[in-house]
């Protein structure tokens, strides 16, 4: 992986009457982009606009990774030992659970 690609992007700022007066465009760039769009309102962040497949991807990783935080917690206090084979079996149940294919 390049420092490029591990650096996150700047953040889109924009004026607030970009809403008004700008909107399709607002709209093209939130899908474009696929990343929050912080509009300002005298010169502070008023409120974020974003696509909504990203919104709902978004929250599809914040449900696996807290779903897998979860586990992760229940399985340090579980004094029993998994086999490889019943721990792949585990994570296949809970990405099933939550619609993703556990590769």
């Amino acid at each position: 992986m390049s420092l490029a690609s591990a650096e996150a992007a700047l953040p889109v700022i924009r004026p607030v009457t970009d809403l008004r007066t700008n909107l399709n465009d607002v709209c093209d760039q939130a899908r474009e982009t696929g990343e929050p769009l912080i509009f300002t309102k005298n010169g502070r962040p008023s409120l974020i606009v974003m696509d909504s497949d990203a919104y709902e991807a978004q929250r599809q990783r914040d449900r696996i990774y807290l779903a897998l935080r979860e586990t992760e917690i229940e399985r340090r206090f579980d004094p029993r030992t998994l086999s490889q084979e019943e721990s792949d079996a585990e994570m296949k149940k809970l990405f099933a659970r939550w619609g993703v294919e556990y590769a």
